[in-house]
């Protein structure tokens, strides 16, 4: 059997590519060889993101008496481990169940099975071989394998724990292993960072990483570093100080999941090579989202799937790589889009910075979530905004009004021209686009 194009890996940009293919005509196979929605959806982003609601809500209950709420105990208050990870799995199943039914309503099939590439026109699935006009490599990444501990876990094994730990040690760096420490911390585990190397999460702005660092230490989470520390068997010595611990979390960076081929791709340090179109070194065969290295986050992945799409009906994308959040789900968020301050200065663009705090956001206080700010940062000729930080509560669902205004080439003017509504906490934009 021919298809139009066969998708192997079900993950954000393997399930977008599918329901788009579908949508436009194309006849579609995706192949993955065990969940549907990929690493995102089934032990990453979403699984995450909805344990950290649940320690999130367990901060609130503990500071209900300052809104007025008495009756209860705080010191009685714990972690109910199993009914949040039932919740988790329930909002997983439900998201599941919607992708299979859009792949369904739009023709596209869909083979649990290991996939293999045999050329630029043939894969092998479940003992048998499909003709392909095209291919699309959307098989993701995992965290990189690491030798320092013995016996540690992934975050996909995590979730299989009966119980958690109480003092978990957590190695790597980026924003899932700031998100899994707070998440500890909010539940009353005691957690131990030992970063690879510093900064932390190396993509953020430097304003941001500095507001995390100082974030965890007014949290008490120890931060360690590779570099400076002394591993012992339950234990990590740093600096005279020894930190126990009694589980090893493995949140390295990821490295790139690859199918098996009988052809060569040309590679960029283990990732996948490809041109603004997505398409690799084979003509005819198209990597996106973490496999090609181009970024690690979900709302990417499925951006440059719908590219693919295009690419195969003979769209050329825009020339120029197209801006995308970044959003690390910590306590408060943090979320920046376009350039850094470094990069603004690499680049020698005369800028200036606009930075608000939410501290004099009523909104904010009202909520009892003033922890936070905004930073504009724009280019002194025209005001054409460069780049935008914030750390709040809801900073990634806030980071997307810059969005929308980088994309049209806005101001610091527009910003503090367009009408907010009162209260709300997107008026911080307002406030930030103000210039003396």
């Amino acid at each position: 059997m021919t298809y139009d194009l066969i998708i192997i890996g079900s993950g954000p940009a393997g399930y977008v590519a599918a329901i788009r293919a579908g949508q436009t005509g194309l006849k579609t196979l995706i192949i993955d060889r065990k969940y549907v929605g990929g690493m995102c959806l089934n032990w990453g982003c979403i699984p995450t993101k909805s344990l950290l609601e649940s320690a999130k809500m367990m901060k609130k209950v503990r500071s209900a008496h300052e809104f007025g709420i008495a009756g209860i105990q705080a010191d009685q208050l714990s972690f109910d481990w199993p009914q949040a990870l039932k919740r988790t799995n329930q909002v997983v199943a439900k998201l599941t169940r919607g992708i299979e039914y859009l792949w369904k309503k739009n023709g596209v099939e869909f083979l649990k099975a290991e996939a293999k590439i045999l050329s630029a026109t043939q894969v092998q699935a479940d003992k048998r071989i499909f003709e392909a006009k095209n291919i699309l490599i959307a098989t993701g990444s995992r965290p990189a394998s690491q030798e320092l501990f013995e016996g540690s876990i992934d975050l996909e094994d995590l979730y299989s724990l009966k119980e958690l730990p109480k003092a978990p040690l957590l190695y790597g760096r980026g924003g899932h292993l700031i998100e899994l420490a707070q998440f500890f911390a909010l539940i009353g585990s005691n957690p131990v960072i030992i970063a690879a190397d510093l900064p932390l999460i190396p993509p953020l702005d430097e304003a941001l990483e500095s507001f995390i660092q100082r974030k965890l230490k007014k949290d008490k989470i120890p931060v360690l570093t590779v570099a400076e520390s002394q591993i012992k068997k339950g234990m990590i010595l740093s600096k005279g100080q020894e930190y126990p611990f009694d589980k090893v979390l493995n949140v390295s960076y990821r490295a790139a999941v690859l199918p098996p081929m009988d052809l060569e791709l040309e590679l960029d340090n283990g990732y996948i090579k490809t041109d603004r179109s997505h398409e690799t070194s084979v003509k005819g065969i198209y990597a996106a989202g973490d496999v090609s290295g181009k970024s690690f986050v979900a709302h990417a992945a499925s951006a440059q799937a719908m590219e693919v799409i295009e690419a195969i009906q003979g769209i050329a994308p825009p020339q120029e790589q197209r801006r995308y959040p970044i959003n690390i789900y910590t306590d408060p968020e943090l979320a920046q889009i376009g350039l850094t301050e470094s990069q603004i200065k690499a680049q020698g663009i005369p800028y200036e910075v606009n930075q608000h705090p939410l501290t004099a956001n009523a909104k904010a206080l009202a909520e009892g979530s003033s922890e936070g700010f905004i930073r504009v940062l724009y280019e002194t000729k025209y005001h054409q905004v460069l780049g935008v930080q914030i750390a709040a509560e809801h900073a990634t669902d806030l980071i997307s009004e810059a969005g929308i205004l980088m994309e049209l080439e806005g101001t610091s003017y527009d910003l503090a021209r367009t009408i907010h509504a009162h209260p709300t906490v997107a008026e911080i934009y307002m406030d930030a686009g103000e210039v003396e």
